[in-house]
């Protein structure tokens, strides 16, 4: 069983005065356990949205979406806001690391949304796993603004992937990088996901970021490249 099945997943945009003003539409799209593939399209073609439509920050209008087996367009917002807490690492175009918090706690911070108790020491221990192996060990007790931008999106990534996810989303993760920096914090993203056999699927504009994939699916054509 795939981890990933969508199925003729539509979401439909209007205007104001009720007019449509965009469609997405995904025919089909399926992304195997610990594979990793690219979204491609140009700017405003719906990356942004699927990985939305994805991780029920939006629901679709018609379709499916099956995650291990689970429809997701039959939970409610609560349900799938659970749901995304133990199944999906977001890295997002703004990484929303919160300034008045450490480099650790705002890597803890996904745990506040957990409907159970956790397991907290045992988190914290992992935390400091991770961000020893991305070169921050030495920055736990920082605030992000004293981070360079590199260093607060190796933050983003081991926020993502503190809680051993099935799936990491992420949209343009390397856009506010400079080129050099974006490949060490794409090849590090790479590195953990396979680590620990988690499925990623990216949204990006770079095409040097792209060639590193062997798998594209084209927004616009509906298919796989």
């Amino acid at each position: 069983m795939a981890l990933l099945q969508i199925d003729d997943l539509q979401k439909v945009f209007y205007t104001p005065d009720g007019n449509v003003s965009n469609v997405i539409y995904v025919p089909e799209l399926t992304l195997e356990w610990g594979e990793s593939l690219v979204l491609d399209g140009p700017s405003g073609c719906g990356k942004t949205t699927i990985l939305h439509l994805i991780s029920g920050l939006l629901k679709a209008d018609s379709g499916s979406i099956e995650f291990d087996g689970r429809q997701l367009l039959e939970l409610d917002a609560t349900q799938r806001a659970q749901w995304r807490s133990r199944n999906i690492g977001y890295i997002l175009q703004k990484l929303n690391l919160l300034e008045e918090l450490t480099v650790l706690e705002n890597v803890l911070l996904p745990l506040c949304w957990q409907a159970e108790a956790v397991d907290m020491e045992g988190f914290k221990a992992r935390a400091k796993e991770l961000l020893q192996q991305v070169g921050l060990e030495n920055k736990l007790q920082m605030l992000p603004t004293y981070l360079s931008i590199g260093e607060q999106q190796r933050v983003a990534v081991v926020r993502a992937l503190l809680q051993r996810p099935p799936l990491v989303l992420a949209d343009e993760p390397t856009a506010s990088l400079d080129k050099a920096n974006g490949e060490k914090v794409l090849e590090l993203l790479q590195q953990l996901c396979k680590l620990n056999n988690t499925a990623l699927l990216i949204s990006t504009h770079d095409e040097s970021i792209k060639a590193r994939f062997a798998k594209r699916y084209n927004i616009r054509s509906g298919c796989y490249e």
